[in-house]
């Protein structure tokens, strides 16, 4: 087995010709990946609504969390292997590839004849939606000036922000409507379609330098087994945070077998990834990189704690404020529409100024004071409280998700670049699926606690496992001191899973201080090999240089 590695890391190839777009070309290929990423972000929004109009037609509800879980689950572990096939096959070709399986997956999904079908076609939607991320990323990062990235990644992720605002409103609708649920899967092929035509016409084919590199090469290099142990140890976790506290109690062994699962799994691929080293499929010398380390454990903090917020805000709106699914959604959309004015505001700050720490240690703190508000909320508290603290919580998560993103592209060499920002993504999207199921154990275990002290334990486990809306519906025969304190109840159990939110930006606040100080120049257009030999006049850039030759030894 040494050889083919040996082969492979030995191999010479030439240094690609990087093709920079500027003005009107760079704008449509930015609105083009955009594009390509708001139907992705449909494809998770739009879910929701329909679940009772897709089960009602399948007649059951066995898969229910499979239709989410399975397109995460692809996604996640497909990026970090298409990262890797990224360095054999040019990224534009790649890209439109994998915009053509997640076409697939959409129409599978919208003529599923069963819910089998429609999870199968969700499947194969995730392995598309991994491999139109890790295109994307290296497609803008090949064409992109340097300065101008920030920019172009805040216009994209604002259009992902839109999708996830207007995606619910969208799915209600179609499924309300003549067109059904399925419509939700048929209108990403004519969105996906024009984003195809326009990266078809826009940017050159640039074939990768190692396109020639034999195939059995090209199935070391990508790593199969490390994608086999990582793939395994997400369905273990994945597993496990689905049981748990739902379907069964922790103390199941079914729970902590694959929670056990999951950490031996995570070790044979921590030891696995340290002996492929340079071909593993997220190589650990990324990793040394301090910047790149320290982004990928900030990017997890925080989706841990915005997630939760997602989840419960529209909870506490329903539940404690009698507000309707409508209104909870009109309610969180301070959240939504603060995110994308802070996303906005952090690219093209960062474009004109050029330095970006400053707003990853700004958002952390002002995410932490609307934390601290949201968690002394009342069953009496005001409009205005709930909707004034969404003002620090949207605005400070805008200002901060994507700049670690940033950061880990300033600093990896070029050949590293699509590796480390799929490595940085994953810990987000881990950090996501996390903190749902902590967050919703933390509210139902709080919840029985809570309803335990006004009715019996038994009637507590029975309101609480029966839904959320069959207990607001409930809570209208009861007295008006009952129903008091039912609404305390499920006041406390949201404001206790909001101290999770506080303690992850805190650790959020305190690793962002460990990115280096860096500068965004112009591009040089140099291979990693280049930027090994040749120096700078600035001492910003040769500071960069020399680092980067530290990390790559």
């Amino acid at each position: 087995m040494a050889e083919p590695e040996s082969q492979l890391v030995a191999q010479e190839s030439p240094p690609a010709v990087r093709q920079q777009l500027t003005g009107w070309r760079l704008y449509l290929l930015g609105l083009a990946l955009g594009l390509a990423n708001l139907i992705m972000a449909l494809d998770v929004s739009i879910m929701a609504p329909a679940l009772p109009a897709i089960t009602s037609e399948f007649r059951t509800v066995d898969d229910i969390g499979w239709y989410s879980s399975v397109y995460l689950l692809v996604q996640m572990s497909c990026q970090p292997v298409f990262g890797r096939l990224l360095q054999f096959y040019e990224p534009k070709m790649f890209y439109m590839a994998s915009l053509v399986v997640f076409e697939v997956g959409s129409i599978v999904c919208a003529t599923s004849p069963s819910s089998v079908a429609l999870v199968l076609g969700r499947a194969v939607a995730g392995a598309g939606a991994a491999g139109i991320v890790t295109g994307s990323l290296a497609i803008f990062g090949d064409t992109a000036p340097l300065r101008e990235r920030p920019r172009g990644m805040a216009v994209i992720a604002a259009l992902q922000s839109v999708a996830y605002l207007a995606g619910p409103v969208v799915s209600g609708a179609l499924t309300d409507s003549r067109l059904t649920w399925r419509f939700n899967f048929w209108i990403n092929l004519p969105i996906g379609f024009v984003s195809f035509v326009t990266v078809f016409f826009v940017i050159a084919r640039r074939p990768s330098p190692k396109a020639d590199t034999p195939l059995t090469q090209k199935l070391w290099g990508v790593d199969p087994a490390g994608a086999v142990i990582l793939t395994s140890s997400f369905v273990c976790l994945f597993l496990a945070l689905e049981w748990g506290g739902n379907v069964l109690p922790f103390s199941s062994s079914r729970v902590w077998g694959t929670f056990l699962g999951f950490g031996l799994l995570a070790i044979c691929f921590a030891g696995w990834e340290a002996w492929r080293k340079d071909n593993a499929i997220i190589p650990l010398r990324i990793l040394h990189q301090r910047t790149v380390a320290v982004c990928c454990a900030f990017s997890f903090l925080y989706a841990l704690a915005s997630i939760t917020f997602s989840m419960l805000l529209p909870t506490y709106f329903q539940t404690v404020h009698s507000a309707s699914a409508t209104q909870s959604g009109l309610y969180y959309m301070p959240t939504t529409l603060l995110s994308v004015l802070g996303i906005l505001i952090t690219g093209f700050s960062v474009t004109a100024w050029r330095y970006y720490t400053p707003f990853l240690h700004l958002g952390p703190l002002l995410f932490l004071a609307g934390s601290v508000l949201f968690h002394r909320l009342t069953p009496e508290s005001t409009q205005g409280e709930y909707l004034g603290y969404q003002v620090l919580t949207g605005l400070g998560f805008g200002l901060s998700i994507h700049v670690s993103m940033i950061a880990v592209q300033v600093v990896s060499l070029p050949e590293d670049m699509p590796t480390a920002c799929v490595t940085e993504l994953l810990c987000g999207q881990l950090g996501g699926a996390v903190g749902a199921s902590v967050a919703q154990n933390v509210f139902l275990s709080q919840l029985r606690t809570e309803l335990g002290r006004i009715v019996s334990a038994e009637e507590a486990v029975r309101f609480a496992d029966g839904g959320l809306e069959a207990m607001v519906k409930g809570m209208g025969g009861m007295e008006e001191g009952v129903r008091e304190g039912f609404r305390g109840a499920l006041n406390d159990a949201v404001t206790m899973a909001f101290v999770m939110p506080i303690a992850a930006t805190v650790a959020a606040e305190v690793v962002s201080w460990f990115v280096e100080q860096r500068r965004l120049e112009e591009e040089t257009g140099k291979t990693g090999e280049e930027s090994r030999t040749t120096t700078s006049g600035s001492e910003d850039v040769e500071a960069a240089e020399e680092k980067k030759v530290g990390d790559a030894v």
